[in-house]
């Protein structure tokens, strides 16, 4: 796998130019350059596409197979779709210059590498097999999937407690990385915690008017009837009205892996009698 740079060019050039060994991505701002970061080039003939796994209005992601330094393995590789503006292009080649920044961490999918073809880009990540946490938490819920066998082994989960809670570390890990490295986080707030209701939506049930009248009242969501004590105090102090007094993504990342250690169960998975799932609020995700 061979190391390119990605490099920025002035003047009214071309969003994209393509060289053998280099991006060209014409700026609009007329600003110093940063430096152009380097990525790993992948030969096109590297990648064998398989199947269509998510699509949005401008690009797409495929299941491919890449092979590399004599072995094979699976990606997710993003692409534009024909119709892409220029903009769409910018934003594309932003893209992989944040994953460069960004570099690789255990906790996130991380960057293998970016191919040209014929005057197109494409983005290969590492392929997450399992998809992402919100739907695998909701695939572990066995009473909905396979009633017979929770009932049989008397769990409401096919994940354990010790499981559960690393996902949460894990999570709060990767993005405590992401604020060391400056990433934007304002999207996920920066200190808070991920949503431990066995993906069940945030404030189930209640408009956002209501929300916008209780929430400053002191409202929080209640303890889960499956959760510990330990677990829910954290999130309660993810979810204080004055972001500094929230823990940091390294704090909340310290408090769980101290309590991976005691090797407590912090979450009940087992099945009892008028066991309910946190409930699910498809319209309001969509909205």
């Amino acid at each position: 796998m061979q190391s390119c740079v990605l490099v920025g060019v002035q003047g009214s050039e071309p969003v994209l130019r393509f060289h053998p060994t280099r991006l060209s991505l014409a700026r609009r701002s007329h600003s110093p350059e940063p430096p152009s970061p380097t990525y790993p080039a992948l030969a096109w003939h590297d990648i064998s596409f398989r199947e269509v796994i998510g699509q949005g209005n401008f690009g797409q992601v495929a299941r491919a197979t890449i092979t590399c330094g004599g072995r094979k393995f699976d990606a997710a590789v993003k692409m534009l779709k024909d119709f892409a503006s220029e903009d769409d292009h910018r934003d594309f080649v932003g893209e992989l210059e944040v994953l460069c920044k960004i570099g690789c961490h255990v906790n996130i999918i991380n960057l293998i590498g970016a191919c040209e073809h014929r005057g197109y880009l494409y983005l290969a990540i590492e392929y997450a097999r399992h998809g992402n946490l919100l739907e695998f938490l909701r695939k572990s819920r066995v009473l909905d999937t396979d009633p017979a066998f929770a009932k049989q082994n008397g769990t409401a989960c096919t994940l354990s407690s010790q499981q559960l809670l690393h996902f949460a570390a894990d999570v709060a890990c990767g993005m405590q990385y992401l604020s060391e490295k400056q990433v934007d986080l304002r999207p996920f707030l920066c200190c808070v915690i991920v949503w431990g209701y066995s993906g069940g939506t945030p404030y189930c049930g209640m408009t956002c008017a209501e929300l916008y009248e209780k929430l400053p009242q002191g409202y929080r969501m209640e303890t889960p009837h499956n959760c510990d004590e330990e677990v829910y105090e954290l999130m309660k102090q993810c979810w204080r009205d004055r972001p500094h007094e929230r823990p940091t993504f390294s704090q909340a990342c310290l408090s769980l892996r101290r309590m991976l250690e005691v090797r407590k169960a912090y979450v009940n998975t087992a099945l009892f009698e008028n066991f309910t799932y946190a409930g699910i609020d498809c319209s309001a995700e969509e909205a």
